[in-house]
């Protein structure tokens, strides 16, 4: 049972540094579950059942509605003596699987892995990973609690709860619908910090950081929105600029502006940050080469002319008022 110990103690030191060196949870982002299955049938086919295990575990997390997947896991971890796991991706497989031929073989498989799994913990009580059954039906009622209440972030979060969950070797098809609506509600709750932000609201660097957390965690649970990776390259612009870092801003809008040039308030942000840094006539740059109709533009240049001269800052403004602009119409 040694290659068990070992795989608690490995759950172990991930839950204590928790989301630290975070992966994709559940979803597409963790791979290709069919080609996954195919990789790991090859390993197991050659008899290289620990590294089978590994793969067909990807494959659950990658499609969590995947049943061969699970059979294909359960045999592996049969094959490389992880008796505890075994069984556990059987119960897995027989509890969603439909009454196929294949099932009373599977069904068989899994008397005979409990039967071990029993001897083995009346033998070696301490070296046998606990039955988490209870705990993990818990994690899950916690999670949907915690979903329900928009609490997706931090500690209690349904975030946590679904990480807890997989760290600890949970396996089941639900998996599925608890990453899809969890990245739904993700991608909600950044779409909204995205907007306020980008409305010009003066949010706190620990609200845009909670931001791009959530954009980070709809992706990990699910299907990443199209504009993300530009969201999240503008709130940590935002971040960085209440940071006093203009410079290390700029860059970074000047990246959100590159995947996604529809979006218009990503180059005047840019344009902000070369403010911020003193750099006016930098920031005018950005603004007459990107957005030469802007107004904003107008007044960025009536700006400029003022810190040069007087007497060019009134021409400017002269110009912005009498030639510019039509007259109101009289009454």
């Amino acid at each position: 049972m040694r290659s068990e110990s070992r795989r608690l103690l490995l759950t172990c030191a991930l839950l204590v540094c928790g989301a630290a060196g975070a992966e994709p949870l559940v979803g597409p982002s963790v791979g290709n579950a069919d080609a996954l299955v195919a990789e790991g049938t090859k390993l197991y086919n050659k008899r290289k059942y620990a590294d089978a295990s590994r793969v067909f575990l990807q494959a659950t997390r990658a499609n969590a509605t995947l049943l061969p997947a699970y059979l294909g896991l359960g045999r592996a971890r049969m094959g490389a003596k992880e008796t505890a796991g075994a069984c556990a991706a059987y119960r897995a497989w027989l509890k969603s699987a439909p009454d196929i031929q294949e099932r009373p073989k599977a069904k068989g498989e899994l008397d005979l892995c409990e039967r071990q799994l029993k001897a083995a913990r009346k033998k070696k009580k301490n070296q046998v990973p606990a039955d988490l059954t209870a705990r993990h039906v818990e994690l899950k009622s916690d999670f949907f609690e915690a979903l329900e209440a928009g609490t997706l972030l931090g500690a209690g979060s349904a975030g946590e709860k679904l990480r807890t969950l997989v760290t600890e070797g949970y396996l089941g098809t639900d998996l599925a619908e608890m990453g899809t609506r969890l990245s739904t509600a993700s991608r909600a709750a950044a779409e909204d910090v995205h907007q306020r932000a980008l409305k010009g609201e003066a949010l706190e660097t620990e609200r845009l950081r909670a931001g791009r957390e959530l954009l980070d965690l709809a992706k990990d649970t699910g299907e990443a929105a199209p504009q993300a990776p530009a969201q999240g390259l503008f709130l940590d612009g935002l971040a960085a600029l209440r940071g006093n870092d203009s410079k290390g801003a700029e860059g970074l809008f000047a990246k959100a502006a590159t995947a996604a040039p529809g979006v218009t308030e990503y180059r005047v942000w840019r344009a902000a940050a070369l403010q911020r840094a003193g750099d006016l006539s930098g920031a005018l740059s950005v603004m007459e080469a990107e957005l030469p109709e802007d107004p904003r533009t107008d007044l960025l240049r009536a700006a400029v002319a003022q810190r040069t001269s007087k007497e060019d800052g009134a021409r400017e403004l002269e110009r912005l008022l009498f030639q510019r602009y039509a007259a109101p119409p009289s009454r």
